[in-house]
């Protein structure tokens, strides 16, 4: 007869490596955008659903791990309604526990989205959370407007936010995308990360000028 043995008796190093093991998703990135919220049906496979609901102490053990141990994506279009809960204030402690996020840009959202609602919120989960890591995909074409008009005031704040000291590794990447395109595996795009040094640069000698 098999015996059984309580998870949490066992010492926390060991706990956190199963949990770790429960929570770690098989592909590349979970998507934020796809549902209302990560704990909306149908729920992705790596969420341990039914272990937070079991026990109060797992609940507070496992949570921070599931959002620190996966990278998770969000795609930007023009009306962003679907993940409205990611900006929320019931759902910031969750967001400051994300350690590495993807944002896929097909559009800016409309009402300054953008620079209004959704840098504050990434700024947020750098300086008060864990998010160390941001990789950010957009448009080749968006790169032809650098400069120009609601590209220029979206560049300046997303270029600001990707050189915060706090943040581990940075990535942008370039790409033709299509609007339908979803969080998954993006093909045929470029690195231009270096293209953040360059603002820094142009940025510095605009100051120097005035």
């Amino acid at each position: 007869m098999s015996k059984h043995f309580r998870l949490l008796d066992l010492p926390p190093e060991i706990r956190t490596k199963i949990y770790i093991i429960i929570c770690t998703s098989s592909t590349s990135y979970i998507s934020l955008s796809s549902t209302a919220s990560p704990f909306s049906e149908p729920l992705h496979p790596s969420f341990p659903h039914n272990l937070l609901l079991a026990n109060t102490q797992l609940y507070h053990e496992l949570r921070p791990i599931y959002f620190t141990s996966n990278t998770f994506s969000l795609t930007i279009r023009r009306r962003n309604d679907d993940w409205s809960y990611f900006l929320s204030n019931q759902f910031r402690d969750n967001r400051r526990q994300i350690h590495a996020l993807r944002i896929v840009v097909l559009r800016w959202g409309s009402k300054d989205f953008f620079c209004r609602e959704l840098i504050p919120v990434l700024e947020d989960c750098v300086l008060n959370g864990r998010l160390r890591r941001v990789e950010v995909v957009v448009k080749e074409g968006f790169l032809k407007a650098l400069g120009k008009g609601e590209w220029f005031e979206n560049w300046k704040k997303l270029s600001a936010l990707l050189r915060d000291p706090y943040l581990e590794k940075v990535r942008l990447l370039a790409g033709r995308l299509e609007d339908n395109c979803g969080d998954g595996v993006l093909e045929s795009t470029k690195d231009v990360t270096e293209l953040l040094g360059m603002h820094r640069k142009a940025a510095a000698l605009s100051q120097t000028q005035g």
